[in-house]
């Protein structure tokens, strides 16, 4: 098989993301829809969560392994050969953070849903479809860890960057657009990145300053410097999200 080039390893890797972290949210929605009961939602909750962990613990230990088998490859790919990290593989859940998860996308969503008064068949979809965002991001989470502790114990990694998939909403674009987080910025607000369900986004090793942005980075970058000059803080967030969305709108 002939080598891979750094944007292909990446590629390969949002995409196995997007498959075992999809996988896991249509298997939840599946679990959701046939064991929480509306009418006893307290009463069937015990035999859902069981489900639901079982599901989302096999997604986690498949992207975790993915995870750590692409640090590797996208680090021979960047010709960086000398001194690999060992695989470190991001662990189970908590079983109280599931329990938590599973509880407020769940029970707790249908609950507030039904107080707004909207029907009952609405609350569950709509729980059911929060439901799938969560485990797809605890899934991707998995990788997303196992590449983050591979990188930190990586003695010739200088820190992290940010790869979002081909349409990210702006929030995620406005993060990529930073650029690298070196470890030794001790300004940077830390390496772990930020979430939401259904991102398609992981962090990749970066190995030298000059090495090109992953994605769409500089475009982001150039985007940001255009629509925020003279702007700061919220207000130079909010005039990127605009920009961006225009663009999208323009491009749509």
């Amino acid at each position: 098989m002939a080598e891979l080039t750094p944007t292909q390893a990446i590629e390969l890797y949002r995409l196995a993301q997007a498959q075992i972290a999809g996988e896991a949210a249509s298997r939840a929605v599946v679990a959701f829809n046939a064991l929480l009961d509306p009418a006893n939602l307290d009463g069937s909750f015990g035999s859902y969560l069981r489900v639901l962990a079982l599901i989302t613990d096999d997604a986690r230990q498949r992207m975790a392994a993915t995870g750590g088998q692409f640090y590797l490859t996208h680090r021979e790919a960047m010709q960086v050969l000398a001194d690999a990290p060992p695989v470190l593989l991001a662990g189970a859940l908590p079983p109280e953070q599931m329990t938590t998860v599973a509880l407020v996308t769940g029970p707790v969503e249908v609950k507030r849903a039904i107080i707004r008064g909207e029907p009952i068949s609405v609350a569950m979809s709509k729980a059911a479809a929060t439901t799938a965002g969560a485990v797809f991001r605890l899934t991707a989470n998995a990788g997303r860890d196992t590449i983050d502790t591979m990188t930190a114990r990586d003695r010739l990694a200088l820190g992290w960057a940010r790869v979002t998939d081909g349409n990210p909403c702006s929030f995620c674009a406005l993060l990529a657009s930073r650029g690298p987080v070196y470890k030794s910025d001790q300004s940077a607000t830390g390496r772990k990145g930020r979430y939401h369900g259904k991102c398609g986004c992981h962090p990749v090793a970066v190995y030298s300053k000059g090495d090109p942005w992953p994605g769409k980075a500089r475009e982001f970058e150039a985007l940001y410097e255009s629509a925020t000059e003279g702007e700061s803080g919220r207000d130079a967030i909010n005039a990127f999200r605009r920009a961006y969305e225009a663009q999208q709108r323009a491009a749509a």
